[in-house]
């Protein structure tokens, strides 16, 4: 690709950049003399319409965009199978080197960068633009410290072209907000999560979540709470923490609503990390919600009307001219209401305590009293009878599901066991009907995330079976064992056969040395192999021709694999010096050379300069010099270079 020209403008100079999507080069704009970026798509994607389509359409409302933030798209085409974009070039490193590099950074640089980077979002958002695929791989560092959000375009339409998480998509799992993960509706604030990872990973050097596989970590993203950044990096505030878990929360209506709520928040920690943070914010530090508590006043308040609605109706009567003649304010009323209930749960303590010092045996209970059995875990079989001679029935009041106890035992009891009680009395039992029984959905080309989830969820035991399928696409479900509309219970295994697609067949690299370099390219795109990197070098052969490539011919390689070709530029430019006679039957001598028919020297010589005078020649292989002595051709000479 280096060396080719597309579009009659732009000159392909180096590749830059190698994604699961794209190669990046850095190339020249012949027409405005500056250095641009031009994203190719890889082969696989240009014969697929569909993604074109969107592809396009994102890429052109991408250009729309207008940010310092954001780098801008210049323009998108195509070139025979080649569909590129041309883009601003950022001189500097990616996010993700620069996390890389300094290991976590300082709390005051992360929250700057979260704000360049919101302020990007939030001005594509307010287009309708949504990234869908926020990472520190995609976003630019430039040597000034500016950050740049690049592949707002490309990454729309991968996400339109797949529902699934497959291919290259799963490089970005790391990032992908539990909607994403679970292949449901995105929006802003599946941006907002992802760059709430984003900010994690740089105060902290850590990603959030991560396992040995894509699917362990998008479940994780779905299912699991992030551990605090402040166990990582005690130097992050508070503050900032609470702006990195609510933009991570895995509820979308707990998020941040916009990137804009998110600035105001970033912006105040950065000027004094002790700033006020957003009231919603605050409401939603928790991690779980607390049934409100009953207030004293709503306790008296019960009080009052429980004894109101017991009073006779005199009483009621005088009770009213009681409050209408009263002095005392209501706080006055819920004071003395206080003091009484005090006073007296007071002296019933000191009664009882001395009660059970004086009389002992009082509070044990009567001859008649006796401690209730525990009968939880016996079968009721086994105990129904067993106490009916002391005065106890055991009586089965329902029957439930239970994956702790085994059909007819019992699961609960009323009375609880320990207790105290008076003969006879009846033990009112639940029993169990053994793990709950339910029909196997069918899973078959269902997301193998959302299926085990589901499983597990049901107490099922999920055993993962990858295997290679024509039909159905990779990471869904090809099938379950037991089949679909079985009978299974909680604790049971199922496994599941997960697709892993076609397993690509080799493809054997061919010979190019020798042939033409546009040979050559058809060659590699009929073989299924990618488009090559082009080296230009000096050569004997004839410009244009292979002379050299990185893998030799018959090895094995997976499909689009990129070969390195070297194609020759000709021989290398070389000189020599010549002597050229100069006539001694005159004085003088008009002396004209044309090296290949192009003049290299016009010149009138005397003779008193001696015989001969000395001319450079340069060139390439063998070179042929015509000598003209006063306009006539006189001598033909081959030089060898």
């Amino acid at each position: 690709m280096t060396g080719k020209i597309l579009g009659n403008r732009y000159e392909i100079l180096e590749e830059i950049g190698n994604g699961g999507m794209a190669h990046v080069y850095k190339a020249k704009c012949m027409l405005l003399n500056r250095f641009v970026a031009v994203k190719i798509l890889r082969s696989e994607f240009v014969s697929d319409e569909e993604f074109l389509a969107r592809f396009n359409a994102e890429a052109q409302a991408a250009a729309a965009l207008s940010h310092p933030n954001i780098v801008s798209i210049y323009d998108v085409g195509r070139e025979g199978n080649i569909e590129y974009i041309v883009m601003e070039y950022v001189e500097g490193k990616t996010l993700k080197e620069y996390i890389r590099e300094n290991k976590l950074l300082p709390w005051r640089q992360a929250v700057d960068f979260a704000i360049q980077i919101a302020s990007a979002l939030n001005c594509a958002h307010k287009k309708g633009i949504i990234h869908r695929d926020i990472k520190p791989q995609n976003i630019m560092l430039a040597a000034d410290g500016v950050l740049k959000v690049t592949d707002f375009g490309i990454a729309r339409a991968a996400s339109s072209s797949s529902v699934t998480i497959t291919g290259s998509a799963m490089g970005s799992v790391h990032y992908l907000s539990p909607e994403q993960a679970r292949g449901g509706y995105t929006d802003a604030k599946s941006d907002i999560y992802s760059l709430g990872i984003v900010m994690y990973e740089m105060v902290t050097g850590k990603l959030p979540f991560d396992g040995e596989n894509p699917v362990t970590v998008a479940i994780k993203q779905i299912q699991e709470k992030p551990v605090s950044p402040r166990d990582y990096n005690l130097a992050v505030p508070l503050s900032v923490e609470k702006i990195i878990l609510r933009a991570m929360d895995k509820d979308q209506n707990m998020r941040y609503q916009t990137t804009l709520d998110m600035l105001g928040d970033l912006e105040a920690v950065r000027i004094n990390p002790e700033a006020s943070l957003s009231p919603q914010l605050q409401d939603t530090e928790g991690a779980t919600k607390k049934i409100p508590a009953v207030k004293p006043e709503q306790l008296h308040t019960k009080i009052i009307e429980d004894e109101k609605k017991s009073a006779p109706p005199e009483d009621k009567a005088g009770q009213k001219k009681d409050e209408e003649g009263s002095k005392m304010n209501k706080a006055e009323k819920k004071a003395v209401i206080w003091a009484v209930i005090t006073s007296v749960a007071i002296v019933a303590a000191l009664i009882v305590g001395a009660m059970a010092v004086i009389f002992p045996d009082m509070l044990k209970g009567s001859a008649k009293d006796i401690q209730v059995p525990s009968l939880v875990g016996e079968s009721f079989e086994d105990v129904k009878d067993l106490y009916e001679e002391q005065g106890i029935s055991v009586k089965v009041e329902g029957e439930q599901y239970s994956d702790e106890y085994s059909v007819g035992e019992i699961i609960f009891q009323d009375p609880k066991a320990g207790r105290l009680h008076r003969l006879p009395f009846t033990i009112n039992v639940i029993v169990s009907k053994g793990n709950e029984e339910f029909i196997l959905d069918d899973y078959s080309k269902r997301s193998f995330i959302d299926t085990k989830i589901d499983l597990e969820d049901k107490n099922i035991v999920v055993e993962e079976v990858e295997q290679e399928s024509e039909d159905i696409p990779q990471n869904m479900v090809i099938k379950t064992v037991p089949p679909a509309k079985s009978k299974v219970k909680a604790g049971d295994k199922v496994t599941v056969f997960v697709s892993t697609g076609i397993k690509e067949k080799p493809v054997i690299v061919p010979s190019l040395e020798g042939f033409d370099i546009q040979q050559a390219r058809k060659i590699l795109s009929e073989n299924k192999l990618g488009e090559p990197n082009v080296k230009e070098v000096y050569s004997d052969k004839e410009k244009g021709v292979v002379v050299k490539q990185s893998i030799p011919a018959s090895t094995e390689v997976r499909e689009y694999t990129v070969i390195e070709l070297e194609v020759s530029k000709g021989p290398e430019l070389r000189t020599k010096d010549v002597d050229i006679r100069i006539p001694q039957e005159k004085n003088s001598t008009h002396i004209k050379i044309l090296q290949d028919g192009v003049t290299i020297h016009d010149q009138t010589h005397y003779k008193s300069e001696g015989t001969a005078f000395g001319i450079t020649i340069s060139g390439r292989g063998k070179v042929v010099l015509e000598l003209y002595y006063d306009g006539k051709l006189s001598e033909k000479m081959t030089v060898n270079l």
